[in-house]
């Protein structure tokens, strides 16, 4: 027996040298993460990273040791065969799952999640949103763990007998042997077992992330049903929250600004994939990145405050056309009878005699997004099969292509119409050959180069539909489904990341409102609501929407992300993380300080 434990120990020490080195994987692998963050928070979470690493290991170790139990008994050539391999398969599945943990932060902010897992059902999806990561480094990365792993575990001795030589032994392992596998895996005989929470110490994600095991974050992830049976952020008494919640969502009593010289104006919507305020010159982001959409700024009106609700299209598409904030943990679109039961801006519409069509150049059954359009009342729903297409993405047409075949479309366009046209080109991995005058490979200059071809034939494209017969009683409303972290590596919480650009242009605006800015606070979810009062036509059916335009109420800007959420308007900004129980970022702005100084 004494051989048994001996072989177990070394298998266990084996697993949390790996775990620690994957650690090391994730938190180097971008050092400019780590500006700022002290040397000691650092290595406390390596620390910190050791109770979960061993019950990680207790884990893997367990299969192996109830076959060791076996072979106390009396040695089986079958049973000893499978020791070996088990540990091989364990160990590749632990370095790729380390891997995948590595490229979802780059491109998320988090490590495997529900909402990751979900996208397994679109293989070929998963890989182009994932094909922005270095996949170079990361199969480095995958297979040196892999060799150096597997090297230490093929010079433990798997083939010395385990067969005990008294009968107390032979009793005492079944019992001994699970027992303090399941104290391991628990994390120790504290009264509750370690969870996440355990691993988020300090307000640094990267270390948060760093000092969560992924291998067991998956295994916890797979044992855990998807869905929320309660509440999670159940903060205060309900009817507390409650009176909250209306303070902050009072019912609208006041007129809304008329920006539109029609009554019954056409509606386009063009989301634009992974816009961000850093790349917005108007916005004060970096300069030459969007010439196109700037001019179009000096003749349209401007949101200077407005943010995503979430960090995927599916959240933006399902905030702007329902009014649904993004989950922090879930995502609706995913969850049939519960998504064909939002609220839609498209029905209601629609029961004011608008033709509603949606436009993409890809594959629109991704994420059960034809699915969602068509229960949200779309008239007609174009995608990759609507037209011939040139050139591609991995996630289909060029946006010039796109743009040219609305044009098209739009000739025979019944009117009044609603049109929602949402583009691809720059999606992850920013592959589009083409040059816009951004030079070099790093991702940065990538996601530059991608948008800056988006601007300049969505510029095009404006200028197109201004000579069409519609566009003089049409609204053209501009906005990204969300934001990025790219180009200046912002953390996935952070307001700099979720804010975008909303701009409202197109031949139906009032002249007076043509180049001017709007710092109204708000997010994809007040869209429908604004679009609502222009019209004159009843409110959706959501408490979250309202009209920008209304300065009666108290205006906004909320998001989420992995377990957290943010919250920012003129006063302040907010960002919590659920897990931590921290403040990941916090702030008053110069215009409260100056009301508060002069109050004094």
């Amino acid at each position: 027996m004494r051989h048994l434990f001996i072989f177990l120990i070394k298998l266990v020490l084996l697993w949390v040298g790996l775990f620690l080195l994957q650690q090391a994987c994730f938190i180097f692998f971008d050092a400019t993460r780590l500006d700022g963050i002290p040397h000691a928070a650092l290595w406390m979470g390596f620390r910190r990273a050791l109770p979960m690493d061993l019950a990680t290991a207790c884990y893997l170790v367990l299969p192996i040791g109830l076959l060791g139990i076996v072979l106390l008994f009396r040695e089986f050539k079958g049973v000893r065969r499978v020791i070996r391999p088990i540990s091989i398969i364990l160990v590749i599945v632990a370095c790729f799952i380390n891997v995948c943990d590595i490229a979802l932060f780059t491109a998320w902010g988090t490590k495997v999640n529900h909402k990751a897992l979900s996208y397994l059902a679109y293989p070929e999806e998963a890989m182009h949103a994932v094909a922005g990561a270095p996949v170079a480094q990361l199969a480095v990365i995958f297979l040196a763990q892999c060799a150096l792993a597997l090297l230490v575990l093929f010079r433990i001795d798997h083939d010395r007998s385990f067969l005990a030589t008294g009968k107390w032994q032979r009793f005492a392992a079944p019992v001994l042997l699970p027992l303090s596998m399941l104290i391991g895996m628990r994390g120790g005989t504290q009264p509750f077992p370690i969870d996440r929470s355990w691993s988020y110490y300090c307000a640094h994600p990267v270390l948060n992330l760093g000092a969560l095991n992924g291998t067991w974050n998956v295994i916890v992830l797979l044992a855990e049903p998807p869905e929320i049976a309660a509440n999670p952020y159940a903060f205060m008494p309900p009817a507390e929250a409650e009176q909250r919640f209306r303070a902050m969502h009072p019912t609208s009593n006041g007129p809304a600004q008329r920006i539109s010289t029609a009554q019954r104006p056409n509606i386009m919507l063009i989301l634009l994939e992974s816009w961000t305020a850093d790349v917005v010159g108007v916005l004060g982001g970096d300069r030459s990145v969007t010439p196109g959409f700037d001019r179009l700024a000096k003749d349209g009106l401007l949101f200077t405050n407005f943010y995503s609700t979430g960090f995927r299209t599916e959240q933006g598409l399902c905030a702007t056309i329902s009014s649904f904030p993004s989950q922090p943990r879930t995502t609706i679109i995913r969850q049939y009878g519960k998504f064909d039961r939002l609220p839609s801006l498209v029905n209601l519409l629609d029961s004011a005699g608008y033709r509603s069509t949606y436009y993409y150049a890809g594959d629109v059954a991704f994420a059960n997004t034809r699915a969602y359009l068509e229960a949200m009342g779309f008239d007609q729903v174009h995608d990759e099969h609507s037209f011939p297409i040139e050139r591609r993405t991995a996630w289909g047409a060029y946006d010039e292509e796109l743009f040219a075949f609305h044009v098209a479309d739009s000739r025979k366009a019944a009117l009044p119409f609603f049109h929602t046209v949402m583009t691809s080109t720059s999606h992850e991995p920013f592959d589009v050959p083409v040059d816009e005058g951004f030079p070099g490979k790093d991702q940065p200059q990538q996601y530059r180069n991608s948008v800056h071809y988006t601007d300049r034939t969505l510029a095009a494209f404006i200028d197109a539909c201004e000579e069409q017969p519609w566009y003089d009683s049409t609204l053209v409303i501009i906005v990204a489904d969300h934001g990025h972290y790219l180009p200046h590596n912002r953390g996935n919480f952070t307001a700099e990341r979720h804010r975008i650009p909303l701009l409202i242009t197109g031949g139906a605006l009032k002249p007076d409102l043509r180049g001017t800015t709007n710092g109204t606070f708000g997010s994809h979810v007040d869209l429908a609501a604004t679009v609502l009062a222009q019209l004159g036509l009843p409110g959706i059916r959501s408490p979250w929407s309202k009209d920008l335009f209304d300065p009666t109420l108290p205006h906004f800007a909320f998001w989420t992300f992995d377990d957290g959420f943010g919250i920012s308007d003129a006063e302040q900004c907010q960002v919590y993380d659920n897990l931590s129980g921290q403040l990941l970022q916090r702030g008053i702005r110069r215009a409260a300080v100056r009301r508060m100084r002069s109050n004094c």
